[in-house]
């Protein structure tokens, strides 16, 4: 694979009204488009993409293409490869077309990679530096390149394997799906930090998906909801706090991420039928 041409484009309109500028073209080689910030619209194989910020679009060789700019201000750029026929996956045109349509929001649930994301940025700043002019500068942007299409790969093929589960009974009918290590991850995080304050927004912001998507994925693979099991952590800690020290009760709410004494009484309560009080008596 050897890259063909390439640039960042920084486009700045000082009229006041919405500019609609256009740009665009045909190449003999494969093409991989970021659209980093603005508003787009990218017309391709007779196909219309109302995109924003964050959009990585693969384009086949010697197919025409438009990108109209809605937005005053935008950033994007442009990479010209030639070889990603050699890499069979990327080289069928039907999983270019479905990595596009997910880029434009054919499945909401579709999220990109916090992984491809870096990389993306990293291609960035790359290509502010006049990567030409940088010690091996081509073939490290060339890696990252490498580096994208492998990510956009993994992306996809997990895509189709959750598509293929999404048609049995026992799954549900979305598309790409948390995998068991992420939940994993988001049940460990709160396991080392349950005394923090954690929120529903961190947990999809860690995760990289939809708060909807991300609780009935949650809930499938440990039978509680995230935050059902960060408080379900919390009270099996402060039981442990009762039943083996004297700790006071203001400190075992503070120890166990609770705001105050009162919710934590309340929620104890709730749950057990018992003041903390009694229940340490009993224990």
């Amino acid at each position: 694979m050897k890259l063909r041409n390439y640039g960042n484009v920084y486009h700045d309109s000082n009229v006041s009204i919405t500019p609609d500028y256009k740009t665009g073209g045909i190449h003999p080689t494969h093409e991989l488009l970021y659209l980093a910030s603005g508003s787009f619209q990218l017309h391709w194989l007779g196909q219309q993409y109302e995109v924003s910020s964050s959009s990585l679009f693969i384009l086949t060789p010697n197919t025409p293409h438009d990108l109209i700019i809605h937005s005053k201000k935008a950033v994007f750029w442009y990479i010209e490869l030639t070889g990603i026929e050699e890499e069979s996956y990327l080289s069928k045109l039907q999983n270019i077309l479905l990595w596009n349509r997910l880029q434009s929001g054919l499945d909401p649930h579709f999220t990109s990679a916090p992984l491809l994301q870096l990389c993306l940025s990293e291609i960035s700043q790359m290509l502010d530096m006049k990567i030409h002019d940088q010690f091996c500068g081509e073939q490290l942007l060339l890696l990252n390149v490498q580096k994208i299409l492998l990510l956009v790969r993994g992306a996809l093929e997990l895509y189709g394997k959750d598509m293929k589960l999404s048609n049995s009974s026992t799954a549900l009918s979305s598309g790409y799906s948390l995998s068991k290590e992420v939940i994993k991850t988001l049940a460990c995080y709160m396991e080392s930090t349950y005394k923090s304050k954690i929120t529903l927004n961190d947990l999809t912001r860690i995760s990289n998906f939809q708060a909807t998507y991300l609780i009935k994925r949650f809930k499938e693979e440990t039978g509680f909801t995230p935050i059902d099991y960060l408080l379900e952590l919390r009270m099996e800690a402060a039981k442990t706090y009762l039943s083996t020290t004297e700790m006071p009760i203001q400190k075992v709410a503070e120890e166990t991420g609770y705001p105050n004494i009162h919710h934590f009484s309340g929620e104890f309560k709730r749950k057990t039928g018992l003041s903390p009080t009694n229940w340490r008596k009993q224990k």
